[in-house]
């Protein structure tokens, strides 16, 4: 039996299982959307994955779209989530370049997911996705604060993930293998076109030194 003092942390019976239930519901509609896509889901297909009624999914999220966006909506925490560590580089460059390689490697390893986010038949803007796309437009700002950056912010931006989505995606289909180096080509190529190295460091003034016995008087 849970102590009094932590009586707060535990969820009350029916709040647990309203949260069991949404979990269920999620979880089906990500596996058929994943499988069908959006044009061939079907609330009573979700219904008997994660066995409730139609009427608990409405009451839920609303009607299929609010659904799906949901869904969609976790997979860009998930997505979002891959870029917070520590071993993020501090040079603002080297950081975008490192964006570039987890973002690669998230589509490798959630295929899936990177379906659902990027890849539907006909995607819309979500607040998730608007969110995600700022994280990297701030990374490009970073750059662009450093004196690095050569064309404008939202142009650099849209161009660095114009190129990282094309190779993701490229491999998420299979066109290209996972072990290519037209990956890195690529990365380095975008890094080249939109940066420019770091100014050298400025020069310390060698202390003049005065000659031994010379009076200063």
């Amino acid at each position: 039996m849970p102590s009094r003092g932590n009586l707060a942390a535990v969820p009350p019976p029916r709040a647990a299982a309203t949260a069991a239930t949404r979990r269920a519901i999620l979880d089906a509609a990500e596996e058929l959307l994943a499988s069908i896509g959006e044009a061939g889901l079907s609330i009573r297909e979700v219904c008997g994955r994660a066995g409730v009624t139609a009427p608990t999914v409405y009451h839920h999220f609303g009607d299929k779209r609010a659904l799906v966006d949901c869904v969609v909506a976790e997979c860009f925490t998930r997505f979002d989530r891959n870029f917070r560590r520590r071993d993020v580089p501090g040079d603002p460059v080297e950081r975008l370049r490192w964006s570039f390689d987890r973002y690669v490697a998230y589509g490798l390893a959630h295929p899936d997911h990177y379906r659902l986010m990027f890849q539907q038949p006909a995607p819309r803007p979500t607040a998730a996705g608007r969110a995600s796309y700022a994280r990297l437009e701030r990374l490009v700002q970073a750059v662009a604060e450093a004196g690095r950056l050569v064309p404008p912010v939202a142009a650099a931006t849209a161009a660095f993930w114009a190129a990282v989505h094309g190779v993701t995606a490229l491999l998420v289909s299979g066109c290209l293998r996972p072990a290519t180096p037209a990956a890195a080509l690529v990365r380095d190529a975008m890094i080249a076109q939109l940066t420019r190295p770091a100014p050298p460091a400025p020069a310390r003034r060698a202390r003049r030194r005065r000659p031994p016995g010379r009076s200063t008087a």
